[in-house]
């Protein structure tokens, strides 16, 4: 029996990916914003769709048609697969898309499904309770549960292509194989199978031999065409698959563009007094690294203001002055407009006297903003998690089209854990989630001992966390923190980990040094119904609160940010009343990602002068929520030097464009300790005094970008618009946004150039290891000390996406050659079996005639 390919397989795929891909083209993210910004472009994606898979087809039969019997399974089993990977990750872009604001990409894949392998020792301090509960269902009936519209028309269309294949078959439209049981001859008690060939009934264009040939050399021709360029255009009308292969390759540069594009970068970020671009060679290899100017003249003697250099000796400030910092990093944080002060959301001033947030929603926030200084438009560099997390503690801007957390593993980046590390603080991180689910394990965990061979570039990595802690309280462990247990749900409720970051925060002071502590929140991650116990909200509860996900969805949120308002009121009061010698960082590591407020949300702040324009929630680009959240720089003690420092900005808040690596910029200058950095960011107090003085602000230009969005931010406005597109609007930099007396324009074509070649230079530098090398940091290249730039180590990319291709053929090609052996198998002992049975019959027939005779 020959099995024969199944054409209509082919066909079911396509209109599965025809259903996917309007769907991409005109539904909406969970931001309300278009996912693609032309949606007149699903002709030619659909086009090119249709032609790859017809010519894959083509291939397919031709191959399985022309192939020895035992190629032939194997042939279609390998296509049957590649059809199914298609299918795949279409339905994989179009979900990312809705609800990351990504594409589809390998390496988003490897993160939260294959996982990767850890390379350090990953051995934590202290174990907890193991929960023992699958979250997959949870996870799933939430997603469920918020885009029921969305999933119904997923469902409904599935149904259709089903019912439609069901009304072919049923018609004869489509012949299907049939069995029948007949007679051989006059013997009826001996049966036969006969298996009847089967195919789509074929029209005559479609066994046209040229018509085959000009739709495989079309789809190749496209193929190397798109993935050999990496405009806009073509990101767009690519399949997903297609996008998917060329996540692997880099962004390459002409030496004159690259020159072009370093100087644009540099004229566009001028460094402060002091400071200079520490690569001045011809062709830098270290473009956007910049140092102390006595540092500088070490690795570039000859330049003129050397010779004139002071030669000082730096003095260090002993342990016991210099304060501890304290991260508290906020989930999915977007407090504006209903929860942001009404002096914040009226004045259009770019600094105004008093707290950012009201004390009805956030009470201690306000207490933490009212004895420093806070930003309403602090935004991340990238969302979800994976990318804001990432960027902020690394310094790395997220990939145009592909994921840091995997592609960077073996980079030299400019992360703060590290620096602290180096300049003798300890380190600890209080995480709420298990490190593998966003691929942080190999992050948190690097200078580690090494669990797996693995090239030399991850042995010289430095130490990240002397102490990292993440765990479910036993009972024991509980009562010691002095916390009630829950009953477990996905990942550890502020409530504990705020009692376990007091705990081994006050264990680390033993040490006498200064201390870094890391506290991530999670309650207020989307669906927005928190991790603890529902009696643990009562308190907050606004509305209904968070006992179902049909509740409303700002007041879910309102919930579960007051009950986490709480808890880093409790840690803060733990820190001012035991070790206020302490600065504190308290920022959102990204927006809610979802639309939580219209009109009448904002109509409970009884603000008279401002207008809340809901309209602009469904406008693209428009509204706050994917990468604006908030943030706040405060000194509790009462050391003289830091008062100083904080005295004219305390009580107000900055309206001005900020973001992630200003945070960690300032927090570098405040420790006093100045040293090499990669860092796109500037000293927030010296921007805040600028403001205040009327004086102006230094150019300045900083990246924001996921796959499908993207913020262009300068030292006054914010240009915001599709990453694939020049569509957008630009704001006047006075936050939070849609309300009235907002300046909107269009972005222009030559700043969207602009903006594509600083991203593509950022893309490049990362991906080739170029934007930092750790041994900038060494502290005794200092001039007259000459020090030579270190050797760039190439970024290595052990996750080439062509290999799943190769992996999925060879697997259909192994699985197609077991049938045929097993098959062989089968037939060589029904042969003999038949042969058996016939000489016996034989020889009894011969038995009985000699009988008879």
């Amino acid at each position: 029996m020959k099995l024969q390919q199944t054409e209509y397989f082919p066909l079911g795929v396509l209109m599965c990916v025809y259903m996917f891909t309007l769907l991409k083209f005109f539904d909406q993210s969970t931001s309300k914003s278009q996912i693609v910004s032309n949606q007149l472009l699903v002709i030619p994606t659909i086009l090119i769709y249709t032609i790859d898979i017809l010519a894959i087809t083509i291939v397919g039969t031709y191959l399985s048609a022309h192939c020895k019997k035992i190629f032939s399974i194997p042939i279609q089993i390998a296509c049957m697969l590649y059809f199914t990977l298609i299918c795949l990750i279409c339905a994989f872009d179009e979900e990312n898309s809705n609800e990351m604001q990504l594409f589809a990409n390998q390496y988003y894949f490897i993160v939260y499904y294959l996982r990767q392998k850890s390379y350090y020792d990953d051995t934590l301090s202290i174990n907890g309770e193991n929960p023992n509960k699958s979250i997959s269902g949870k996870v799933l009936a939430n997603m469920l549960a918020r885009s029921l519209a969305h999933w119904v028309i997923i469902f409904a269309g599935c149904f259709v292509i089903g019912a439609f294949f069901a009304i072919c078959i049923t018609l004869q439209i489509i012949e299907i194989k049939k069995i029948k049981k007949i007679k051989k001859g006059n013997q009826s008690n001996d049966k036969y199978i006969l298996l009847q060939n089967t195919h789509v009934k074929k029209s005559k264009i479609m066994e046209n031999t040229y018509f085959q040939m000009i739709v495989v050399l079309l789809n190749l021709v496209t193929f190397i065409i798109m993935l050999s360029n990496d405009t806009n255009l073509s990101r767009m009308i690519s399949p997903p698959h297609w996008n998917f292969y060329k996540s692997h390759f880099k962004p390459k540069f002409s030496k004159a563009d690259y020159a072009a594009v370093v100087q644009q970068y540099r004229g566009h970020n001028p460094l402060d007094d002091g400071y200079d671009w520490i690569d001045q060679r011809t062709v830098p290899e270290y473009p956007t690294v910049y140092a102390p100017k006595e540092m500088v003249c070490s690795y570039n003697p000859s330049l003129d203001y050397c010779q004139n250099l002071p030669i000082h000796q730096r003095k260090a400030e002993s342990d016991e002055k210099r304060p501890d910092v304290v991260v508290i990093i906020i989930e999915s944080f977007t407090p504006g407009p209903t929860m942001l002060d009404n002096n914040v959301v009226e004045s259009q001033e770019s600094i105004v006297d008093g707290p950012l947030y009201k004390a009805l929603y956030l009470p201690n926030l306000r207490k933490i903003s009212q004895s420093g200084v806070s930003f309403s438009a602090l935004s991340s560099n990238g969302l979800p998690t994976v990318y804001g997390w990432h960027s902020l503690l690394t310094g790395e801007i997220p990939y145009s089209n592909s994921m840091n957390m995997v592609q960077s593993i073996y980079n030299d980046v400019d992360d703060f854990p590290s620096y602290f590390n180096q300049q003798n603080y300890h380190t600890l991180y209080i995480s709420p989630s298990k490190f593998k689910f966003d691929g942080k394990h190999n992050w948190v965990f690097r200078g580690r001992e090494l669990v797996q061979r693995d090239p030399s570039n991850l042995k010289q990595m430095p130490l990240w966390f002397n102490q990292i802690f993440n765990y479910f309280p036993t009972q024991s462990q509980a009562e010691e923190l002095n916390v009630e247990q829950f009953n477990y749900k996905t990942w550890v409720p502020d409530r504990i980990t705020a009692a376990q970051f007091i705990k081994h925060f006050k264990e680390a002071k033993k040490q006498e040094k200064p201390v870094l502590g890391v506290w991530a929140t999670v309650d207020t991650h989307m669906p927005f119904s928190g991790q603890d116990d529902l009696k643990f909200y009562e308190e907050f509860k606004f509305g209904k609160g968070v006992d179902s996900l049909q509740n409303d969805k700002f007041d879910r949120y309102a919930t579960v940010a007051k009950y986490a308002d709480y808890y880093i009121g409790q840690v803060t009061e733990y820190l001012q009343q035991n070790y206020n010698n302490t600065i504190l960082v308290v920022l959102g590591d990204h927006g809610a990602r979802e639309i939580l407020l219209g009109n009448e949300q904002v109509d409970k702040n009884d603000i008279n002068s401002t207008f809340y324009d809901d309209s602009c929630n469904h406008k693209p680009f428009s509204n706050d929520q994917l990468f604006t959240t908030t943030g706040t720089i405060n000194y509790l003690g009462d050391n003289t030097k830091y008062q100083e420092l904080f005295k004219d900005l305390t009580n107000k808040v900055i309206k001005t464009p900020v973001d992630h690596q200003d945070m960690i910029r300032t927090i570098y200058d405040l420790i006093g300790n100045q040293t090499a950095s990669s860092r796109n960011g500037r000293n927030l107090i010296e921007v805040g005094r600028n403001i205040s003085a009327n004086q102006q602000l230094r150019q300045h230009w900083s990246l924001r970008s996921t796959m499908l969005h993207s913020e262009l931010a300068t030292e006054r406005e914010v240009f915001r618009f599709h990453s694939l597109g020049a569509e957008g609007e630009v704001f006047n930099g006075i936050y939070p946004t849609c309300v009235t007396g907002e300046v909107r324009k269009d972005i222009s074509k030559s700043q969207y150039g602009q903006f594509r070649q600083y991203q593509k230079l950022i893309d490049y530098l990362q991906r080739n290891n170029k934007q930092f090398s750790y041994k900038f940091r060494n502290s005794t290249c200092l001039y007259p000390q000459l020090c030579a730039f270190p050797v760039n180590k190439k970024a290595l990319n052990k996750n080439a996406p062509l290999l799943y291709v190769f992996v999925l053929i060879f697997v259909g090609l192994g699985i197609g050659t077991v049938i045929e052996v097993i098959k062989y198998v089968c037939s060589k002992i029904k042969q003999q079996i038949k042969k058996h049975k016939e000489e016996k019959s034989k020889h009894s027939i011969q038995r009985a005639q000699l009988i008879n005779e």
